[in-house]
């Protein structure tokens, strides 16, 4: 293991590449970025809450015909989702996207969001409606 980053030279760092994950941010964290004592830190790097990055989209579609909406998102691993009808979770919905697989014309003007979490918090999209014809 290579204690000090400065002494990191292109021979020694392909021995500092197989640290683990953990190991290997502290390295990064002592080096602050500008060189050995740099007082970067690490919980700077890790604490991250989710931010949607694609809030899904309101869709229009004919009856009997699926309706899927998705939605994109990034922050400190892992991501949990759960998907929201009308602002009550559906059961089983837990994935970035979400299906039914035959519409109805009882579910035109339903609206769905998505709970996005990870152990720094959490964040819910803004309602897509669903159009049913």
């Amino acid at each position: 293991m290579i204690r000090n980053p400065s002494r990191l030279t292109q021979r020694n760092f392909a021995r500092a590449l197989p640290l683990a994950l953990g190991a290997w941010l502290l390295l990064l964290s002592a080096c602050g970025g500008g060189g050995y004592g740099g007082g970067g830190s690490m919980n700077a790097m890790a604490q991250n809450p989710p931010v949607i990055t694609m809030e899904p989209q309101s869709i229009s579609v004919s009856a009997g015909s699926r309706a899927t909406f998705s939605v994109a998102a990034t922050g400190y691993a892992p991501l949990s989702f759960q998907w929201l009808e009308n602002g009550v979770a559906i059961a089983g919905a837990t994935m970035a996207s979400y299906t039914i697989a035959m519409t109805t014309t009882a579910d035109n003007g339903a609206s769905f969001a998505v709970q996005v979490s990870n152990a720094y918090g959490m964040k819910t999209s803004s309602p897509a409606m669903l159009t049913v014809m």
